[in-house]
């Protein structure tokens, strides 16, 4: 007579489920873990970002380019939700010429003329990130920024002041090369004005441009 084998022999499939659940489970704990202690790691360290750009002019009569380096560090304490926010230094050099038309119709004196617009400046700069897009190391950005600068003479061109507001605005896409580090491009809009109004005393001007940019944790 045959008995059917036992089932006590062979363990079921329920049994090695058992067996394995707290094992998969104990893997999944070690890598969220490891992501936790990764993200404790880069907030231990203070975020700086560095950035140069390099923007053109938009208008004819406005043929002024500017080259702007960036320095700024994060401040965590004045963050907004998703928006993360920054401070720090701006140094601008800008060159090429400005025009507008001078002189009166009637006197037949009218005519277009053309200043120097060259000029050095530095100050401070506000700056505000929200990060809306992000796959493995590839994340994109919405940046935003205002600063005062002071330059070494009136800009851009005479009748003008030795102070400037300077905006920018535009998108960032980001490379994560390590925990610590990051390497950026950017798309960058922008606006300088001394905020006195639609005259020569204000001959604003707006540029666009692209630049590179760096973050590291130290």
């Amino acid at each position: 007579m045959r008995y059917p084998h036992s089932s006590r022999k062979r363990p079921t499939a329920a049994v090695l489920s058992l067996l394995l659940l707290p094992a998969l489970s104990g893997n999944a704990s070690c890598e969220a873990q490891e992501k936790a202690n990764i993200s404790q790691e880069m907030q231990a360290g203070r975020e700086i970002m560095a950035e140069l750009e390099e923007l053109g002019p938009v208008k004819r009569n406005r043929q002024i380019h500017t080259m702007n380096l960036h320095f700024l560090f994060r401040m965590k304490s004045f963050d907004i939700g998703m928006f993360k926010l920054y401070g720090g230094l701006t140094l601008s050099r800008a060159r090429g010429n400005i025009s507008f038309t001078t002189g009166s119709a009637e006197a037949g004196t009218l005519m277009d003329e053309v200043f120097d617009g060259a000029a050095s400046g530095a100050g401070p700069v506000l700056a505000i990130r929200t990060e809306f897009a992000r796959s493995g190391n590839v994340s994109a950005s919405l940046d935003g920024s205002a600063g005062v600068l002071l330059y070494d003479r009136d800009f851009p061109g005479a009748g003008a002041s030795r102070y400037e507001f300077m905006f920018r605005y535009g998108p960032t896409l980001s490379y994560r090369l390590n925990d610590r580090q990051e390497l950026s491009v950017t798309l960058r809009g922008m606006h300088v004005s001394n905020g006195q109004g639609f005259h020569t005393h204000n001959p604003e001007y707006n540029a666009i441009g692209l630049g590179v940019q760096f973050l590291g944790y130290f």
